[in-house]
């Protein structure tokens, strides 16, 4: 081998480690016990809010300048090296019960683009948050495309068309470099989480109830933060289903699927693997997020919606509790 390609390599092999948690397998071990980490990852968000206040004051950044804390707030969490700081964080954490996987023991197995990258890295950590079961990727989506996307969403007045089109955006890079151009999937979980993020940096220092309050020159924390507010059940992989993009590893992909059915018929054990597992939960998304459902809901997810649009919430992982409407307020 010579050293060009060595090198070239080895520069693939750091990138494939810096977006190892590009996936996330919800479906594999979904029905075995986990903790829930709402109050540990609650915790940790409200500290890095004090951090930006503390810093904030120290700068002598206005009252009137929502922009800069903002871009405070980010600069101070923002990823590194393509992995969200409170992802990293989250996987690095012993106290937040987790699931991890390779590739090769997961439902990605031989399925996921650049094999000989994406197959050999360990996917993102299985968490459980307000209940739901979440990738530790889309805490990093939540903080940084969250970020980028909220500047359309301002500029155009904070309305549901203007989230619409942020969230068409978001969809775009799902579609590209961050999904179906690296890997080769779709995940419209993580497109939900934007749309959290979203709300989440329009919520810092605006709205009824702002976490971030200014007055004679001091910044404050108004309230505490909890994730309650923001993640629910499309954040769920298991639920909200992504998509395999080549045609042959979608059929590899559903083959492994149908391994953990069979293997737990073979035990016994009535569990669905099939996507989305809460068809139920689906429908309570279908009628939180119908303006925006093309770019945050996966058409499977949609199809049961419809079927189950009035019905109430899963019992599966279940439902969020603190969905947000296009202008930042608890619903």
């Amino acid at each position: 081998m010579d050293w060009q390609r060595l090198l070239s390599l080895l520069f693939l092999g750091n990138i494939a480690l810096s977006v190892s948690a590009k996936e996330t397998d919800n479906l594999t071990d979904r029905y075995k016990a986990l903790n829930d980490s709402t109050e540990i990852l609650d915790t940790e968000m409200n500290k890095r809010l004090a951090e930006t206040v503390k810093q904030a004051n120290k700068e002598n950044i206005p009252c009137n300048d929502n922009k800069k804390i903002r871009i405070l707030f980010h600069d101070l969490n923002q990823e590194s090296f393509f992995v969200g700081s409170l992802e990293s964080w989250s996987e690095d954490n012993a106290q937040i019960a987790k699931r991890s996987a390779q590739p090769k023991n997961s439902i990605y197995e031989g399925v996921l683009n650049n094999g000989l990258i994406f197959n050999n890295v360990q996917l993102s950590s299985t968490i459980k948050v307000n209940n739901e079961l979440i990738g530790t990727d889309k805490l990093g989506h939540f903080i940084d495309q969250g970020f980028t996307l909220f500047t359309p969403y301002r500029v155009r007045g904070y309305t549901a068309s203007s989230m619409k089109d942020a969230l068409v955006s978001s969809f775009a890079l799902e579609k590209g470099a961050l999904g179906k151009s690296s890997t080769g999937t779709i995940s419209y979980a993580d497109s939900m989480a934007n749309h959290g993020g979203i709300l989440f940096y329009h919520n810092l220092v605006e709205g009824k109830a702002p976490y971030l309050t200014c007055r004679d020159g001091q910044w404050r924390q108004a309230k505490d933060f909890t994730w309650k507010t923001y993640v629910n059940s499309g954040w769920d992989e298991g639920i909200n289903c992504s998509q395999i993009a080549d045609s042959e590893k979608k059929e590899i992909y559903e083959k492994n699927i149908k391994k953990l059915e069979t293997s737990a018929a073979a035990r016994q054990q009535e569990f669905s693997y099939r996507c989305p597992t809460d068809p139920v939960a689906c429908g309570k998304l279908a009628r939180e997020f119908t303006y925006v459902s093309e770019s945050v809901l996966s058409p499977e997810c949609r199809a049961a919606g419809k079927i189950n649009y009035g019905s109430g919430t899963g019992s599966g992982s279940g439902t969020g509790s603190g969905s947000t409407s296009p202008t930042g307020k608890t619903q």
